[in-house]
């Protein structure tokens, strides 16, 4: 079990049983050509990932040529697992580019993710 907290700069802090985290983590993939097929679609497979993996705080943004998933790993996941998972359901929804990005964020708060998507130029309201 996870309790969440807000420290005294505004960041959310995740404390388990065993251990204490800040941040989160990101799942970015492109396609190839052309577009993602079915954008809601793909946001219910990775809301579907997201429950079944116990992820903590996910955030998922879908445009045109171009996904966001922001999550908090559990301590007990690998990040293979994900990715795996991820992968393995995105076959449908387009033609994905061998690169994808896996990396840490500064906080999943949604102030935190919207100055995150401004900075890369896409607009948190579009996704």
């Amino acid at each position: 079990m996870v309790k969440i907290e807000i420290d005294k700069n505004g960041r959310r802090i995740y404390k388990f049983s065993h251990s204490v985290a800040q941040g989160g983590n990101l799942y970015a993939h492109k396609v190839k050509h052309g577009t993602i097929g079915d954008k809601e679609g793909l946001k219910k497979a990775l809301n579907e990932i997201s429950s079944r993996l116990k992820l903590i705080d996910p955030t998922i943004k879908v445009y045109d040529t171009i996904f966001l998933f922001f999550f908090h790993i559990p301590n007990s996941l690998a990040p293979l697992a994900i990715i795996e998972a991820v992968q393995a359901a995105l076959p449908p929804f387009g033609e994905w580019d061998e690169e994808y990005l896996f990396t840490g964020v500064y906080d999943l708060q949604e102030k935190y993710v919207r100055k995150d998507l401004e900075k890369w130029g896409l607009d948190y309201d579009a996704g």
